[in-house]
């Protein structure tokens, strides 16, 4: 059966549907089943969200406030929004950037110290999510392909 969770806009309904139970296995294990797509994915959901938030005004994480006003933060930014993207894999955000994880631990240490915030935390890293969303959506945040170095 199918939950759903409804967040309620001012403009609309954004919908995002989970599926809690997972067909199982001949041995009884859960298989894991992606659930079918209708027309948007969660992402188109989650920027959705963020470009009404943008249109509101809405301020954006403190700690990326304080990074989106340093001159150098264009490649910290792209950094932690691949980062983010990628659920927190030092592997692939490393892989994906082209870089030796080593240098990679170094951008982030760099990102927690000017940003006063600590990505092992799932709520900062959400909020920072949200906040880079955004930030993007009110066009605060370069152009990723621009980003130097990526």
């Amino acid at each position: 059966m199918d939950s759903e969770v409804v967040l309620r806009l001012e403009s609309g309904d954004v919908l995002v549907t989970f599926v809690p139970s997972a067909p199982r296995s001949p041995s009884g294990a859960a298989r894991p089943e992606r659930p079918a797509v209708r027309g948007t994915t969660a992402a188109d959901a989650l920027d959705a969200v963020a470009t009404r938030l943008a249109a509101d005004g809405a301020s954006v994480h403190p700690g990326l406030e304080a990074l989106l006003g340093l001159p150098e933060a264009a490649l910290l930014l792209h950094t932690l929004e691949t980062y983010l993207e990628l659920a927190g894999s030092a592997r692939a955000t490393a892989a994906a950037l082209h870089l030796h994880r080593t240098s990679l631990y170094y951008r982030l240490q760099r990102v927690e110290l000017l940003a006063g915030t600590d990505l092992k935390d799932g709520t900062e890293r959400l909020a920072l999510h949200l906040a880079l969303r955004v930030a993007r959506a009110a066009g605060r945040l370069p152009d990723q392909a621009a980003a130097p170095g990526a």
